[in-house]
């Protein structure tokens, strides 16, 4: 091999490992940057479409505040944070006039802390003298309880229930319309008691009852000792007047 052909052959391989070192060199950690660069962009629009969704939710939400702030108003009223029986007293006032009977008393007890049901559980019978576990199984079986809903966000410690007693008197059709009224109202009443005494007329038994009592539960979603500290604040202002000017039992359930 001439000299010539040694030093094209050097010059050759001197190009080739140029090449080589400013690939690895200069262009392999242009191209990892630039592929940094597209996954960083990828990532960062990926966070850019999140947060244009997240934003779109919170111009949903604010459009719809004044609804949702209309509908939490609904539900304080329903079940406040206090006891506030002088508002629900007012309220039963106007529900009276309303349906045309008239309040003779209005009693509260103390509140108590709430309970959480327990589902009852399943028990198997055993069979009968007599009877076979085939003619056991057999036999109907008893009707299942609906699954208990609850949520663990309600607890003893914030949500109480005051039980309530309202003495009226009207008709029959006019009791129905208050009761109505009454479950229907701004608070909200559970209905656990209702029964008639007395009648109007000339004491026959055809006679209609004209004195009802019902009696029921409202709720407060707070701490049942402060609750009773609310009762016991309100006790002299939730005296409810009867029309027919005797005054009712006090709140405090004297």
């Amino acid at each position: 091999m001439d000299r010539n052909r040694l030093m094209m052959l050097s010059a050759v391989m001197t190009g080739v490992v140029v090449l080589a070192l400013g690939f690895f060199v200069g262009v392999q950690p242009q191209l990892s940057a630039s592929a940094d660069a597209v996954a960083q962009q990828d990532s960062v629009e990926q966070q850019n479409a999140l947060l244009r969704s997240g934003l779109d939710d919170l111009k949903s939400d604010n459009e719809q505040l004044p609804t949702l702030q209309a509908e939490l108003s609904t539900l304080q009223s329903s079940v406040p944070a206090q006891a506030s029986l002088a508002s629900f007293l007012s309220e039963i006032d106007g529900l009276s006039a309303a349906s045309g009977t008239t309040i003779t008393s209005f009693a509260a007890t103390d509140a108590a802390a709430y309970q959480p049901e327990v589902a009852p559980t399943a028990e198997v019978a055993a069979p009968a003298d007599g009877q076979t576990a085939t003619d056991a199984s057999a036999a109907p079986t008893a009707p299942v309880a609906p699954t208990l809903v609850t949520d663990p966000s309600i607890t003893a410690a914030n949500f109480s229930t005051i039980p309530i007693s309202i003495g009226f008197q009207g008709s029959y059709d006019q009791a129905r319309d208050f009761l109505g009224k009454l479950q229907g109202g701004g608070r909200l009443f559970l209905v656990t008691t209702f029964s008639s005494g007395g009648s109007a007329g000339d004491g026959s038994s055809s006679a209609v009852p004209d004195q009802w009592t019902v009696g029921g539960l409202v709720y407060v979603l707070q701490d049942a000792a402060a609750t009773q500290a609310d009762q016991a604040a309100e006790t002299p202002a939730a005296t409810a007047e009867g029309t027919d000017g005797t005054s009712s039992d006090t709140a405090a359930g004297q």
